[in-house]
């Protein structure tokens, strides 16, 4: 059997565990069927040392003094990964996903996930993002979506996801009407996706209708890459081809130097179903 002693790591001045991958926080794939969160202390590290019953804020009375419970740093970063991942816009039937989630059907998937899998482990001591194109149906957002997901969950940063689609820029459109609830907003909304710590830019380089459009995309990718913040984009579209012309090809420079650009082409999951 495994000692505790054996199994125990320190990890900022705090012990955690193999059965958490040394992270104090465990995970639950089923947390919807079974009525649950879908994160919480780890039972073994955390939870087994915990006197305060989980109650915020998570203190407890020892002597007559208020003292802080072994769960209370972990708790509260639960608390954090929570809120950043309300605010996050992953699309709904992709929250919660994990790696263990994505199946590669390919040799070009299993690289994409590899790859991705490397960047999350790394993290943030990595050079450049990703960049996934293929048809539709591969798992390319799927995948950009879990990387997401990992790296609230390690590291508690602040990351968002976003469809590039007439949504999107009638979003933006509506900042410029008088009338509307968000009226003068644009800034703000652009100046947040320019520097949130993660982001990603789904279905990029597909709108191209108007030259307001093509320049807002290049101020986006510009001002990430003057930045250095970590963004992951996918595409249907070779963006060798599809990026070549846009904005005179300096959204497909950018794209190069900030991004590893990887094909994810293949066979649609839904032909599978």
């Amino acid at each position: 059997m495994t000692t505790e002693k054996a199994i125990i790591e320190k990890k900022g001045g705090q012990k955690f565990c193999s059965f958490c991958d040394y992270t104090g926080i465990v995970r639950n794939p089923y947390f919807k069927e079974m009525g649950d969160v879908p994160l919480s202390p780890c039972p073994k590290c955390v939870q087994a040392h915990c006197v305060c019953g989980g109650v915020d804020p998570y203190y407890y009375f020892e002597n007559d003094e208020i003292k802080d419970c072994h769960c209370r740093e972990i708790r509260m970063k639960i608390d954090r990964i929570n809120a950043i991942y309300q605010n996050s816009g992953i699309d709904r039937k992709y929250r919660w996903r994990f790696f263990d989630t994505y199946d590669s059907i390919s040799k070009m998937s299993s690289d994409a996930k590899s790859a991705a899998y490397d960047l999350v482990k790394k993290f943030p001591k990595v050079g450049k993002g990703l960049y996934l194109w293929g048809n539709p149906g591969t798992g390319k957002t799927l995948l950009s979506s879990i990387i997401l997901t990992e790296l609230i969950i390690r590291h508690a940063i602040d990351g968002r996801f976003i469809k590039i689609s007439r949504t999107f820029f009638n979003r933006l459109r509506e900042t410029f009407n008088e009338g509307s609830a968000t009226y003068g907003e644009s800034g703000r909304i652009l100046h947040e996706l320019e520097n949130v710590d993660v982001l990603v830019v789904d279905d990029f380089g597909v709108q191209r209708d108007s030259a307001w459009e093509i320049e807002t995309l290049y101020n986006l990718v510009d001002a990430r890459y003057e930045a250095e913040k970590f963004t992951i984009f996918t595409s249907n579209n070779d963006p060798f081809k599809a990026l070549k012309e846009l904005s005179g090809g300096r959204i497909l420079s950018r794209i190069k130097e900030m991004c590893t650009i990887m094909e994810v082409s293949g066979q649609d999951y839904r032909d599978r179903l």
